[in-house]
């Protein structure tokens, strides 16, 4: 039984438990409300406000999330009391001195973590901006100042932007919120990169995913909880191809939720493993499943849903749901709506994935299944004179009034509006890297083209958006294996000279990985897709000129 009160002027939801008590005061505000020139600045935030409590004898840490930021504690009630108050008083001084510092924390945090294996998921469905940040590393944190920061606690840590949620006894004597007040945060808007669903994408490794959009309810759990028993047995029980496969069911709180399916696979295996993926999507939306099968997977979902503790362990997600104007789930209601979904909802949802489906794929596609090809040039170039290369091939750049055009010797167009751009990141090499609101890359190395010069492309860029990186950038030959890696995510064989350098010193100092928040919302399968990030190499970032980079890595 989850109990509604104040603590403060900030909603607290509590429930009892059966382990230690902990709580966590949550924050309407995550990685996906930020751009992609400040990416990582609510991380950065969180770094900061947790540093006075380093000392701490009680367990405690921070989240930050896709839509939340989460300030969590376990301890006495002592210890919430005097954990609050720190947040509290952190976030109203926060220790801007020590901004450099922590960059470096979180750079150092960034290069040991692995990535997800479906990571590149988000940035293909959304672009580069809003959900797709989390596709994203960190690169906006050289470019934060102190001002931004104070400006982004001020506008999102607020008391009407928060929800407390406790799992114990109850609230702790003298527990305070003293924060200031603010308004309630909307979520980000939801935007999209793909002109047509379904859609696939080459990921560049053997593993295939999906990423399928639905509408929130207990209907989409149960799928979930049906294409991972499917997968499991098509893949793995049945035929040995895949080890591992997953399915996570998330709440975007808009009142759409997520379903995000993998498998990995050997090479050899790789096209076995698309195969019978897409069989098992297609399986589902064909024909109703019905009798056994669907009582099992209703029957999981629901043992989730009630399971022991079920009141305490549900408190993050019923803090979003108030965080983003949706009511509280019951716990003995979601258990028998679970029970109740009948084989007519679970087949409309199989239909509304597939509609919405986006689908990794390792090289070959999957046009003969039905999807269509993601973009991966633009369909117009910018105005201006072509700036040919100097030497050893490459792409004509048009640098004009209206944005930036790479055109490659085939005549793909890979273009960024000004007025469209996401982050242009630089060295002081001259090289830029200019990345727009739909994903697509343009890669510049103006030493190969002599008439042109850094300056030319950053007056025309607008203030705020020019993020320049540590350099000068490394030699390739310093990190082979990293540089080779991201000079095929990011550009083929004739832009490779002009970003190597870039973009391995990216790597090295920003990358390769980004802060893994809290999943609110019911998980369809305990082995999610974040558990087994570090065993895949991280998705494949780049979407200019997929097609040349597929044949310069047949080549290699």
């Amino acid at each position: 039984m989850v109990s509604h009160v104040e603590v403060d002027g900030v909603p607290t939801l509590v429930a009892p438990t059966v382990g230690p008590a902990r709580a966590g005061l949550v924050f309407r505000v995550g990685q996906a409300d930020e751009t992609l020139a400040r990416r990582g600045l609510t991380h950065l935030v969180e770094h900061l406000v947790l540093h006075p409590l380093g000392g701490s004898t009680y367990h405690h840490n921070g989240s930050t999330g896709q839509t939340t930021t989460t300030f969590y504690v376990q301890g006495g009630g002592d210890d919430l009391v005097d954990f609050f108050a720190r947040v509290c008083r952190s976030l109203a001084e926060p220790d801007v001195g020590r901004l450099a510092m922590e960059r470096d924390v979180l750079r150092t945090e960034a290069t040991g973590r692995g990535s997800g294996p479906a990571r590149d998921l988000p940035l293909w469905r959304y672009g580069a901006r809003g959900y797709g940040l989390l596709s994203y590393p960190e690169w906006g944190l050289s470019a934060l100042t102190a001002d931004e920061v104070l400006e982004w606690i001020a506008t999102h840590f607020t008391r009407e932007n928060a929800v407390l949620w406790i799992a114990g006894d109850g609230v702790p004597d003298g527990l305070r919120l003293d924060l200031p007040h603010g308004r309630r945060q909307p979520l980000p808007a939801v935007t999209s990169a793909l002109p047509t669903t379904p859609a696939f994408f080459n990921g560049g490794g053997p593993a295939t995913a999906v990423h399928a959009v639905v509408p929130e309810a207990p209907a989409g759990i149960v799928y979930a909880h049906l294409l991972q028993r499917r997968l499991h047995r098509a893949l793995r029980l049945d035929t040995g191809l895949s080890y591992t496969t997953a399915v996570e069911y998330v709440e975007r709180g808009d009142g759409q939720a997520t379903v995000t399916a993998y498998a990995d696979a050997l090479v050899d295996k790789q096209d076995a493993v698309l195969g019978g993926f897409v069989d098992v999507l297609a399986g589902l939306r064909a024909t109703p499943v019905a009798g056994t099968e669907l009582a099992t997977a209703a029957t999981t979902a629901a043992l989730e849903a009630g399971g022991t503790d079920a009141a305490a362990q549900g408190l993050p997600g019923q803090a979003f749901r108030l965080l983003t104007g949706r009511p509280l789930v019951d716990v003995d209601a979601q258990v028998a709506a679970l029970r109740a979904v009948t084989a007519a909802d679970v087949h409309a949802t199989a239909k509304q994935a597939h509609a919405s489906a986006l689908l990794m794929t390792p090289p070959g596609g999957a046009e003969w299944a039905g999807y269509t090809p993601a973009p991966t040039t633009s369909r117009t170039r910018a105005g201006g004179r072509g700036h040919v290369p100097t030497a050893g091939g490459g792409p004509v750049i048009h640098l004009g009034a209206d944005g930036v055009s790479a055109v490659d010797p085939d005549g793909n167009v890979a273009t960024v509006r000004y007025d469209e751009i996401a982050v242009v990141l630089g060295h002081p090499d001259g090289s830029r890297l200019l990345i727009g609101n739909d994903g697509i890359v343009v890669a510049v190395d103006v030493d190969r083209y002599p008439d042109l010069n850094a300056a030319q492309l950053d007056r025309r860029v607008p203030p705020g958006l020019l993020v320049a990186l540590p350099g000068p950038p490394p030699p390739a030959s310093a990190t082979p294996n990293l540089g080779a890696r991201w000079a095929r995510r990011l550009t083929p064989g004739w832009l490779r000279l002009g970003a190597l350098g870039l973009v391995t010193a990216v790597v090295g100092g920003a990358a390769l990985a980004y802060t893994v928040g809290m999943v609110f919302g019911l998980v369809a399968q305990v082995r999610v897709l974040g558990v087994i990030g570090g065993w895949v190499i991280a998705g494949w970032f780049g979407r200019a000129f997929l097609r040349a980079w597929t044949a310069e890595r047949a080549r290699a």
